[in-house]
């Protein structure tokens, strides 16, 4: 009939995944954008190409140590994959998550168009710290099984028990250098926990117990820095490595 209005057409609802995008907060909306920024500068490849060279560098640790001898062998190798290769290669990564600048010009893409640079940092470095967790506990499961021989402890276990500790102590790198991303031009700070870590990462006074080295070192049986049980030096990873990412996400505040 003319002049009646037609009715008026439901609105469908929205798909579950955007729904769930709705109800985010803007800091969550800030952080997530920070984990894929961070994840999609990890897909390059030169990060990729680092992480190939540190899975090489830990099989030719683990194949010299298995050539001097059996025994012992898995020890040795994780030693030096967790002095060395570990770092280094998580340092490549970590930087390359933050586009090899600071974390918080590392955050001004989506920073730019209003989101927190304080919550995009921080996705950036929880992102860096869940990628070198994944990587530090590769690069010793790689280890073990190369090494592993007949008069070693059972295989699984120690792919376990090496796969954990790599996991933290990636982590607890990753969050050093994203700290140390926020100071100095193009975040060259990263470096100096880098040069503290391999000078004085593993005395036995207070600098041991702060750094990952030290603690990876008490982890897989050697001297504990500051006389510290293995469950407090897994204990000092696991909490450094999360309180290293806010700190550094804090140095990003506007």
């Amino acid at each position: 009939m003319l002049g009646e209005r037609a009715p008026i057409a439901a609105v469908p609802p929205l798909p579950p995944a955007e729904a769930a995008f709705e109800r985010k907060t803007p800091a969550q909306i800030a952080v997530r954008l920070g984990v894929e920024m961070a994840l999609g500068r990890l897909r390059a490849r030169r990060p990729l190409l680092a992480l190939g060279l540190g899975v090489s560098l830990a099989v030719a640790a683990a194949v010299i140590e298995v050539a001097f001898g059996s025994s012992g062998a898995v020890d040795r190798a994780l030693l030096a994959t967790f002095r060395l290769v570990t770092p280094l290669t998580v340092f490549a990564l970590a930087a390359d998550a933050a586009d090899r600048t600071t974390l918080r010009e590392a955050a001004w893409p989506a920073a730019r168009f209003g989101a927190s640079s304080h919550h995009v940092a921080l996705g950036i470095a929880l992102a860096a710290g869940l990628s070198a967790a994944l990587v530090g506990a590769l690069l010793a499961v790689v280890v073990v099984a190369i090494a592993h021989g007949p008069g070693a402890a059972p295989l699984v276990r120690d792919v376990f028990t090496s796969g954990w500790i790599g996991a933290l102590t990636g982590a607890a790198y990753a969050g050093w250098f994203s700290l140390g991303a926020t100071f100095l031009r193009r975040g060259h700070g990263r470096f100096v926990p880098l040069a503290a870590d391999f000078l004085l990462g593993g005395s036995a006074g207070i600098v041991g117990a702060l750094m990952p080295r030290g603690n990876a070192v008490n982890l897989l049986g050697g001297p504990p820095p500051l006389g510290l049980g293995q469950p407090a030096s897994a204990g000092l990873l696991a909490l450094g490595a999360l309180l290293l990412a806010l700190a550094a996400a804090a140095r990003c505040k506007e």
